[in-house]
């Protein structure tokens, strides 16, 4: 586990700390200090600390599976209050980054990058968790069109090239209606150019864009919602080109040009939130992954989240719709995947080579200074995930130990409860309560 002394480690000796001083970098240390998660020690005793989070949620089918936590009790067992209650704040990327900002909620369901336009003059958002990769990137012709769509091409024959450009060719000069998050225009723009189609842009929010779309008012449209983009598909839209296109079958390697097109979903947070109460982050995460890995195995709890989904978004799923949507949209990453994110260097996923791409993406258009943001400055979910790894390998050598001994009575209960809270991956207070049980006194 990283202590605070870890992370200023190379400035330990007094000699490197005068130095900085003299030329005048003290203010450079404490902006570090801010831009990286600070760890807190386990807290002491067995009761389980109470927290009220400001908690919001955008209206996807991935930013809103939050809801069965809430009404299953997953949060209230770790000691999470959502305010406001019961479901927490109804959010959209309109007011979502500045409802963070200004502290108005503590912690989003987010498309992260989309935090990055205000790292131009503040550095206080950060990703605390990725929870899906997004594959929902799709260019959608109206049905009276008729259109062939690019998988049509590549299952005649044709070659990635060719079959991009047949794909495409009918937008030329057509306008394409696309979202305003700066996020979607990486496909657009990476389409377009491979393809040599140009096309017009119109920016629109997918509430009034699904609504010109279902009254056959637009004949192409790239949503930024999977669930717009599965119930448009359902209607007999047809997906013309897909990001999921674009990874299979474009040209791969070092440098692919779909580098940029990486996109994980996960929560962010005020990190002056996360830094004032740093294992209480710890537990709201673990309330993700364990309704990550309860959906996988129980489909049905998207009952649950259907209705809710429905009254945000302005579509008419049931739970096997939301369950479609999603694993073909929106594959939601479990505790275990997350090791893909922040251990794995060699794939497109690992969260310093696509943080890399997105921040260039972003920084090469102006938005933000280039090399003003590092992945790391951004992603504490990288850190905030090593430290309940760390976490769960202390509580396996305790619960190793305890299993094979005969406790009295009370000890037994202590290690009864930290084998309950390990099962819902709160491997936080399953270490506090494994300690206490293997305590002497």
């Amino acid at each position: 586990m990283m202590s605070q002394s870890d992370l200023f480690h190379p400035l330990r000796r007094a000699g490197v700390a005068i130095a900085l001083a003299s030329l005048g970098l003290v203010t450079s240390i404490a902006a570090f200090a801010a831009d990286r998660f600070v760890p807190a020690p386990p807290e002491a005793g067995t009761s389980i600390p109470q927290q009220q989070v400001k908690f919001g949620m955008r209206p996807f089918a991935d930013n809103t599976f939050y809801v069965i936590a809430m009404q299953k009790g997953w949060f209230k067992d770790v000691g999470i209050r959502i305010d406001p209650a019961p479901e927490g704040l109804k959010v959209n990327d309109t007011n979502a980054t500045a409802l963070l900002l200004n502290g108005q909620v503590d912690v989003i369901s987010e498309n992260c990058p989309n935090m990055l336009p205000t790292y131009k003059s503040a550095r206080t958002l950060k990703c605390v968790g990725f929870t899906d990769n997004f594959l929902g990137n799709a260019i959608l012709a109206n049905p009276r069109l008729h259109l062939k769509s690019f998988k049509d091409y590549i299952a005649q024959g044709m070659s990635f090239d060719a079959a991009l450009h047949a794909a495409l060719a009918p937008l030329a000069g057509k306008t394409l209606v696309g979202p305003p998050q700066v996020t979607d225009r990486p496909f657009e723009i990476l389409a377009s150019s491979m393809s040599k189609v140009n096309w017009n842009l119109q920016v629109l929010d997918d509430s009034k864009s699904v609504v010109l779309a279902r009254a056959g008012r637009e004949d192409f449209v790239n949503p930024d919602g999977a669930p717009i983009v599965y119930s448009l598909e359902q209607a007999g839209w047809t997906d013309v080109l897909d990001v999921g296109d674009m990874n299979k079958y474009a040209p791969a390697g070092a440098g692919s040009p779909v580098e940029h097109l990486v996109t994980v979903v996960g929560v962010g947070a005020n990190g002056n939130f996360v830094n004032s109460h740093p294992n209480a982050m710890l537990r709201f995460m673990s309330v993700v992954w364990r309704t990550l890995d309860a959906v996988k195995k129980d489909p049905s709890l998207f009952a649950l989240q259907a209705p809710y989904l429905n009254s945000v978004a302005g579509t008419s799923l049931n739970a096997k719709d939301v369950q479609s949507a999603v694993d073909r949209l929106d594959p939601f990453s479990t505790y275990d995947y997350d090791a893909t994110y922040f251990t794995d260097e060699k794939n497109v996923y690992f969260y310093k080579n696509a943080w890399s791409a997105i921040i260039d993406d972003i920084a090469t258009s102006g938005i933000i200074d280039k090399g003003s943001v590092t992945p790391e400055d951004i992603v504490w979910a990288a850190p905030i995930w090593q430290q309940m790894k760390d976490y769960q390998t202390r509580t396996d050598a305790l619960l190793k130990t305890l299993d094979s001994e005969s406790l009295p009575a009370d000890k037994a209960n202590l290690l009864k409860q930290a084998h309950q809270y390990y099962t819902w991956f709160d491997f936080l207070d399953a270490y506090r309560l494994a300690s206490a049980a293997s305590s002497k006194a």
